[in-house]
């Protein structure tokens, strides 16, 4: 097995001199999303390794940045993801809305938006019988106007152009509540200057109608009308879909401690009413299903050594890890199942630290990869440019900010598998 220790990172995956207004064209700028990977890098793979029309297949489809990518480079596309949210973003992100169509609609909804809110003294007081999550993030004057919003949204009858606005709704409710604004994870700045939701709306709405704009054109001018593209929530440990059916495998799944994607997502959550605790989605996250998976179990003896080390320290976080391992081994012998013979799965990640431990998710994985059964061909480093989620995790391991004294720096480097089957 290749030492991953000596490994020197190759600058020309890196992409170090694409700026970040460079990652938005197209539709990839409708919503934010952490740890979402450039598009110039899922791209590279795509073209490197799939053909025209081949099918790729995500299943960790996120906010859909390789679905988005494969229809844009003339190949077909199936994603899937746990996170509801993610779903709805990625519907939003992979259609192409007539310019003339969409405007119209648009004028109709923001005159229909004004309308209300113009009445805004005779509107009953939403806030009373919000969720007492929401009631926790937003202020109630901020609260009914996006209520007023989200009802002129659901008079929509077209449902991509809904899904749109839905998409557009859901990326504006950090900026309209008292999260804190250079903060990715759940904190609360009870003293935040929050803009007029209708403003925010608005201003984001003709952002979005703009990209689609300039995703239309690049798909009308080169992408064949037969390109499917398909997006549903699913379980990677469990895909419905044939075997021995797609072309190349691309993603980047969750982290081991993936059960922050849901504290992350947890407005549009609770607002679209995917659930009413957000408790409920963390059960279906990978490697947090409530049991024990024993480490002789594991396929991989690295994987061994970092769950006994942090048993040591913490039996809940060992318990969590070792289930991730076994659910990550389960979701790669899946992919092994869909896969063609002879096709690639590219796999990108990075190693992080927990508790003071390391965790060596790409060792782990390269050896849950062998044991399955996949053909190791290469393992690329590249130094990280532009990832949106913070870099930084306090002593605990979980995620902080840059002024925090005791947190230190992680995802300096990433790593892509590539394995053949």
């Amino acid at each position: 097995m290749i030492d991953l220790d000596k490994l020197k990172p190759n600058r020309q995956w890196s992409f170090n001199n694409v700026k970040r207004s460079r990652t938005l064209y197209a539709s990839h700028g409708y919503h934010r999303y952490p740890a979402k990977f450039i598009p110039q890098l899922v791209k590279k793979i795509i073209l490197k390794y799939s053909g025209p029309k081949d099918i790729i297949f995500d299943p960790f489809g996120g906010c859909g940045t390789t679905l988005v990518e494969s229809r844009l480079n003339n190949r077909n596309s199936i994603g899937t993801d746990i996170n509801k949210v993610a779903a709805l973003i990625t519907r939003a992100k992979i259609k192409d809305i007539d310019a003339d169509r969409l405007n119209s609609r648009n004028r109709v909804l923001l005159e229909d938006i004004t309308n209300k809110v113009s009445r805004y003294n005779n509107i009953p007081n939403f806030f009373e019988s919000a969720n007492p999550r929401l009631q926790y993030w937003f202020k109630p004057e901020q609260y009914n106007k996006l209520q007023l919003i989200y009802s002129c949204i659901f008079k929509e009858k077209d449902r991509i152009i809904r899904h749109f606005y839905k998409c557009c709704f859901s990326n504006i409710l950090k900026n309209c509540s008292i999260w804190y604004s250079k903060s990715i994870k759940p904190m609360r700045d009870l003293d935040k200057k929050i803009e007029d939701p209708v403003k925010v709306f608005t201003r984001h709405l003709n952002y979005m109608t703009k990209k689609n704009e300039q995703f239309r054109r690049i798909v009308q001018s080169r992408v064949p009308k037969d390109i499917f593209c398909k997006v549903r929530k699913d379980d990677a440990r469990r895909i419905r879909m044939q075997s021995n059916y797609v072309d190349l495998v691309v993603t980047s799944p969750p982290y081991v401690t993936s059960y922050e994607y849901a504290d992350l997502h947890q407005l549009s959550t609770l607002w679209f009413h995917f659930a009413e605790d957000i408790k409920e989605i963390k059960r279906d996250f990978v490697g947090t299903e409530s049991r024990q998976i024993k480490r002789s179990k594991l396929e991989s003896e690295t994987a061994k050594k970092i769950i006994l080390e942090l048993s040591l320290k913490n039996k809940a976080a060992s318990r969590h890890v070792s289930n991730y391992y076994y659910d990550m081994f389960k979701c790669f012998g899946e992919v092994y199942r869909v896969l063609k013979d002879s096709k690639y799965f590219c796999l990108i990640l990075g190693d992080t630290e927990f508790l003071g431990v390391k965790i060596q998710n790409v060792k782990v994985s390269l050896e849950l990869l062998d044991a399955i059964g996949f053909k190791h061909q290469d393992v690329i480093k590249r130094k990280l440019s532009s990832k949106i989620f913070t870099p930084f995790r306090d002593k605990t391991g979980k995620f902080t900010n840059s002024k925090n004294g005791e947190k230190r720096s992680i995802y300096q480097y990433e790593y892509i598998i590539i394995t053949k089957k």
